[in-house]
């Protein structure tokens, strides 16, 4: 979709660079033939390779009509014949089959788009899997193997069988035929799809190696509710059921490649018998009927041709029995299942749960592509989730290995299947920009044989034959010579005196033929006789051989039941430790979501508790400011208070330094009790004897400085001891201190 395409950046120019030498999926677009006439068409054809949507709905009819350019590889019209769309989107698969790499075609689309009929067509022109079919037989119809000569070793590979193991093998199938034939007591009712004319397709190839010999092997599955199961399995009649239905299990084999285990493939000779195969598995697919669709597959059929060859010897007769020169290619054909929506095809129950799984998956494959693509052009490394559906598992090795895939995206043009055909178109903007690896052409050896070995050897054969009967034409008239007619012995004439000489001579004759004939015969009973000796020899080499061989079977046999069983206990041991990973992720998941519930409460708790400390680191801070207001009073006030105290008890001593500055002097005795004073001592000098005024200037220098003292002491003091100063006992009586200075 050219609307929707994203530009790589700078970043990306190495990861495309590298993409040069890889191949993009091919997408193709196929657009259905509307059944009715006075439709309204949501889809206009720009070019072979250009679509154009449109939309016609209300919501964007306001802001005009909303319109999509969409490119393909090539766009099929509605009348474009089912042949033209085989030659252009499945014929360079079947060509690449033969040169050895694998191809995927599937078709993709909403209910009803025309996927089944592209696929298989109908009882009037045969689709896609037919044609390949007709087109592979005849180009190997005289280049194949008998039958049983390539045999399934049930690990998705094939060994090599002698003749006369494959001989039993054919003589076995026909007796089984055969009983069947005789078991069946009523005539098989004829079908609509028996009915079905296949139309040949004459193409020549020109990859077909004619010194390889050939085998064909179809199968057959369905993906139902994400589960396989196999549509040409013998317990599974012709209506669908099944007495024990088993569901198929995705493995991997030994070479990294999925494949289904256990699966039914059957050895095909002709195109006709592919495709009776073909028929039997589509009798038994589920089809329903929905409000969008009278025949709607409710799964994903697959159906696998698998191409098998290997060289013939150095004598162009017998392909050579080595397992580690056969090469096995395959071509993997998808019908999946339409896309529906509940609201329109009013689907409930078993219809609706049908739903839900073909959309689960289509949106798996979508997710997976996406990824694939992401990690290829940004050169991450994300998980592709193909495990998520057993549709994306089975087709791992076609996206990540080396093949070559095509996409065939059909459309309904109707505007009613609008929303749907967007994500349709989606959908085929991400698959075309997938990568996939080119494939090396493996189905070539090199070991030195003459090529066209294998017209050598039929014109040996047939020249030995000819040589062959021409001797034996030549021997069988010597042989009749003997038993020659006795001439007459009649005598016609009395005179005829040559009668007798004539009978000995022809007695003679005879005589020596005889002989002859008796020496030759004796000669070849001798040379039979020895011929007979070594192969009597031969025959008791090969039967020790084949003891041997059978003992190696054998083994190899009991080695592989061994190895069957162990690899049934590796997977149901695989099983178990997956349910207890699955355990383990739900315990994981319950215990994250109680460490989240946990950590939640401990967020809370601690928000909590971040609140109610800023809510009383607040209550502290104020009460701290407004003790600290209290605490700068009242020492702003008992301060005021000294203050006033060392005022009022240096007065007296003012006065007296005036009077001592003035001159006058104390000669006599004062009677007069005075008491003073003198602060930090505790001294109260309660009569002071006749001094003399330097003396009297010594004692006023000292009550001056204990009166600093005190002042100073004041300040220091803690708000207890501040606290006590309030109480009268401690502070001087203001009338003794002034009875002891007057």
């Amino acid at each position: 979709m050219t609307a929707m395409m994203k530009t790589p950046d700078m970043k990306n120019v190495e990861h495309l660079r590298q993409a040069e030498e890889k191949d993009v999926v091919k997408v193709f677009c196929r657009i259905r033939s509307p059944q009715d006439e006075n439709y309204t068409s949501c889809l206009r054809i720009l070019s072979d390779k250009e679509v154009s949507l449109i939309s016609h709905n209300a919501a964007s009819s306001r802001a005009g009509p909303k319109e999509l350019h969409c490119t393909f590889r090539q766009v099929f019209k509605g009348d474009d014949s089912q042949q033209t769309v085989f030659k252009q989107v499945a014929l360079p698969l079947i060509k690449n089959l033969f040169s050895g790499r694998n191809g995927l075609l599937f078709a993709y689309g909403i209910t009803g788009s025309g996927k089944t009929y592209t696929m298989t067509g109908d009882s009037q022109d045969s689709g896609i899997i037919p044609r390949s079919l007709d087109v592979i037989f005849n180009n190997i119809t005289h280049l194949q193997a008998d039958k049983y000569i390539f045999k399934p070793d049930k690990m998705n590979g094939f060994e090599i069988q002698s003749d006369r193991d494959a001989s039993k093998d054919r003589h076995r199938e026909l007796q089984t035929y055969l009983k069947s034939a005789r078991s069946q007591k009523t005539p098989k009712k004829k079908d609509d799809i028996d009915e079905f004319k296949n139309i040949p397709e004459y193409i020549q190839l020109e990859d077909v190696d004619e010194d390889n010999s050939y085998a064909v092997f179809v199968s057959y599955i369905e993906i139902y509710k994400n589960t396989v199961y196999d549509l040409l399995d013998s317990n599974i009649n012709d209506a669908g059921r099944s007495r024990n239905l088993q569901a198929k299990i995705v493995r991997e084999d030994s070479a990294h490649n999925m494949y289904v285990h256990g699966v039914v493939e059957v050895e095909v000779k002709s195109s006709k018998e592919a495709c009776e195969v073909l028929y039997s598995g589509m009798r038994r697919k589920r089809v329903a009927v929905t409000l969008l669709n009278s025949g709607s597959s409710r799964g994903h059929a697959v159906f696998t041709i698998r191409l098998v060859q290997a060289p013939l010897d150095r004598y162009g007769e017998f392909p050579i029995h080595d397992k580690q020169i056969i090469h096995v290619s395959q071509l993997c054909l998808v019908d999946l299942a339409g896309s529906e929506r509940s609201n329109r095809t009013k689907n409930c129950g078993q219809r609706l749960m049908e739903s839900g799984n073909i959309n689960n998956s289509l949106m798996t494959l979508k997710s997976c592509l996406e990824i694939l693509r992401e990690n290829q052009l940004q050169g991450t490394k994300k998980l592709v989730p193909y495990r998520d559906s057993k549709l994306t598992y089975l087709l791992k090795n076609y996206f990540e290995g080396k093949s070559q895939i095509h996409a065939l995206i059909c459309v309904n043009p109707t505007a009613d299947d609008f929303d749907e055909t967007i994500h349709v178109m989606k959908f085929a903007d991400v698959t075309k920009e997938v990568q996939v690896t080119q494939q090396v052409d493996s189905a070539k050896h090199n070991l030195n044989f003459p090529v066209g070995r294998r017209k050598d050897n039929q014109m040996h054969v047939e020249e030995f034959r000819k040589a062959n009967q021409h001797i034996q034409e030549r021997s069988t008239d010597e042989e009749c010579s003997v038993d020659a007619a006795f001439p007459s012995l009649e005598m016609k004439e009395p005179g005829n005196n040559n009668l007798i000489p004539d009978l000995l001579n022809f007695l003679e004759l005879r005589k020596t033929q005889y002989q002859s004939v008796k020496n030759n015969s004796e000669s070849k009973e001798k040379e039979f006789s020895d011929r007979l000796k070594l192969l009597i020899e031969e025959n008791i080499l090969l039967l020790q051989e084949s003891a041997n061989l059978k003992d190696t079977y054998y083994h190899e046999k009991k080695k592989r039941i061994n190895l069957e069983l162990k690899l049934c206990r590796v997977d149901s041991r695989i099983q178990e430790l997956q349910q207890t990973i699955k355990d383990q992720n739900e315990d994981i998941k319950a215990t994250e979501q109680k460490l989240a519930e946990i950590n939640m409460q401990i967020n809370q708790q601690q928000l909590d508790t971040k609140v109610l400390t800023q809510k009383y680191k607040k209550k502290f801070l104020a009460e701290v400011e407004k003790g600290e207001r209290e605490m700068k009073y009242m020492l702003h006030k008992q301060e005021a208070e000294l203050k006033e105290l060392a005022k009022e008890t240096l007065k007296p001593l003012s006065k007296l330094k005036r009077i001592l500055n003035n001159g006058s002097a104390f000669s006599s005795t004062s009677s007069s009790d005075s008491d003073l004073y003198q602060h930090g001592q505790g001294t109260v000098i309660r009569s002071i004897s006749p001094i003399s005024p330097r003396a009297l200037s010594t004692v006023l220098k000292q009550s001056s400085s204990s009166s600093e003292e005190l002042l100073k002491a004041e300040t220091h003091r803690s708000p207890a001891q501040q606290q006590s100063l309030k109480s009268p006992k401690l502070l001087p009586q203001r009338g003794s201190t002034t009875n002891a200075v007057a």
